[in-house]
């Protein structure tokens, strides 16, 4: 199976996450989104993969070849159609059928398996596409010819519905469920790491090699923690939690939130709700809000609008290389943009873009 991997675009909406990153690139419990979505194939013939943000760092990820597979990359503005994205790759296909994926998803290898079984037929969920679509020789022909758009092409395929998992990635907060859905199927305990007396660990989880749980400690699956860590002493670290490579958590509480690579909280502080950047430092007392009191469901402002989230909790959006002096308080909601930093006590009641 021929794979054209859809991973040029910005993402705008899920930023602060994806100001310096296409969506492909965040991680899913230590993959990539689309090193995750192409693990899913038994058998890959080629994978295209359009380019056009970042692209540097998608090639440097990728390399030439993925699972025995060529990697073969076609540039294209982050701002094109569908239209000219079919026709900028038709050079590289010789009439026949292929699969198409956008990278701003994650797909589970249940359902790309249904649907690369079955030519001529797209992923749904609740009667929605999701951008996976099995694409025949003629299907590509109708775009390239100009007889019918996408849109056309891809509301004539056949509905796969999906059966296991599809998570859209168009929101910050959905890229935190992402993680939370695939963290809560995880089964047993796979501990590669140096475990102290004294620690606890409850319930699944996974811990990667080189970290290390220092005495006192308590973890509280499911919960994925990568290479590399420290955690504690006197962490704790609550359910639904998913820890990049490299992190450093000392007297930190952690819930239903993703920490990004390179992370670092040495003292007392906390999150939950939230997704905090790569290589981000959390200052002595730095506090994520997450609860409105009147218990109803928050709002946050993407790209210049008031977006409802449909969460009744929901916590702080940090992008990478944030340092937040001690005493820093978020507001739920609030996103800092990669680089910036707070006073010391501050409290962010708005969005920090510089």
């Amino acid at each position: 199976m021929k794979v054209i991997c859809h991973a040029a675009g910005k993402s705008i909406e899920c930023h602060p996450h994806t100001i310096n990153r296409p969506a492909a690139l965040l991680k899913a419990l230590g993959q990539t989104v689309i090193q995750h979505n192409l693990s899913a194939f038994e058998s890959l013939d080629e994978i295209i993969i359009l380019k056009g943000f970042e692209a540097d760092k998608i090639c440097e990820l990728m390399g030439d070849e993925f699972k025995g597979a060529k990697v073969t990359y076609v540039d294209i503005a982050p701002e094109s159609s569908l239209e000219d994205c079919f026709k900028a790759f038709a050079g590289n296909l010789n009439d026949e059928d292929y699969l198409f994926m956008i990278c701003e998803a994650v797909f589970s290898p249940v359902d790309i398996e249904a649907v690369t079984a079955k030519p001529g037929t797209r992923l749904v969920k609740d009667g929605q596409g999701c951008c996976l679509l099995h694409m025949t020789a003629q299907c590509h022909a109708d775009i390239i010819s100009g007889n019918k758009t996408v849109k056309d092409v891809a509301a004539a395929l056949k509905p796969v519905e999906v059966q296991d998992y599809w998570f859209s990635l168009k929101y910050p907060w959905n890229y935190l469920e992402a993680n939370v859905e695939l963290v809560r199927r995880l089964e047993g305990q796979n501990i590669l790491a140096e475990v102290e007396t004294g620690a606890t660990i409850k319930g699944p989880v996974f811990i990667g090699r080189d970290t290390l749980i220092k005495a006192n400690s308590y973890i509280e699956g499911p919960v994925f923690i990568d290479e590399d860590c420290v955690i504690g002493p006197f962490a704790y670290i609550r359910k639904d939690t998913v820890i990049g490579k490299g992190v450093q958590l000392g007297r930190m509480e952690v819930f239903d939130s993703v920490l990004m690579d390179g992370f670092t909280s040495k003292h007392v502080s906390y999150a939950a709700h939230s997704v905090i950047g790569e290589n981000t430092n959390f200052g002595a007392g730095t506090i994520t809000a997450d609860y409105r009191h009147d218990g109803g469901n928050h709002t946050t402002i993407v790209n210049g609008d008031k977006v409802e989230t449909g969460r009744r909790k929901l916590g702080a959006f940090i992008g990478d290389n944030v340092h937040t002096a001690i005493g820093t308080l978020l507001y739920p909601g609030r996103k800092m943009w990669p680089g910036t930093s707070s006073l010391p006590g501050e409290v962010v009641m708005k969005d920090k873009l510089e």
